[in-house]
C-alpha cells in the first residue's frame, strides 16, 4: 500500500517488519493510538504473549486473525480484531475495533 493511501484508509493499518517494528501506519491508527516504534507497545500486557506469537507467524501464506486488547490514546484498552497478511518479511496488519462490527 502506498504511503499516501494511508491517509484515506478507513481502518487502523500498520505495516510492520518481522520483528514487530512499525514501518508505516494509517491516519486512522494515529487518531486512536500513540504510535510507538514497536507494535507490542500498544498491546495490553495480558495479550502480549499471544500477540508476539501472532506477529512472528510470517511463515504463513494466508491471513491470520486474532483478538487483541490494544491501548488507546486515552490510555484505555479496547478489544480489536486484528488480521495480518505477510508479504515476505513485511506484515500488513489491520485492526478493527470489535464494537464497530
Amino acid at each position: 500500500m502506498k504511503d499516501n493511501m494511508l491517509e484515506f484508509f478507513p481502518f487502523s493499518y500498520f505495516r510492520i517488519n518481522s520483528k514487530g517494528s512499525i514501518l508505516a501506519s494509517s491516519k486512522q491508527a494515529h487518531s486512536i493510538f500513540n504510535i510507538p516504534l514497536a507494535l507490542l507497545n500498544i498491546v495490553h500486557i495480558n495479550d502480549q504473549p499471544k500477540a508476539l506469537e501472532f506477529l512472528t507467524s510470517f511463515a504463513h501464506n494466508e491471513p491470520l486473525t486474532i483478538n487483541l486488547r490494544l491501548k488507546m490514546i486515552d490510555s484505555s484498552s479496547t478489544d480489536f480484531i486484528c488480521t495480518i497478511n505477510w508479504e515476505q518479511s513485511i506484515g500488513h496488519l489491520v485492526c478493527i475495533e470489535k464494537n464497530l462490527l
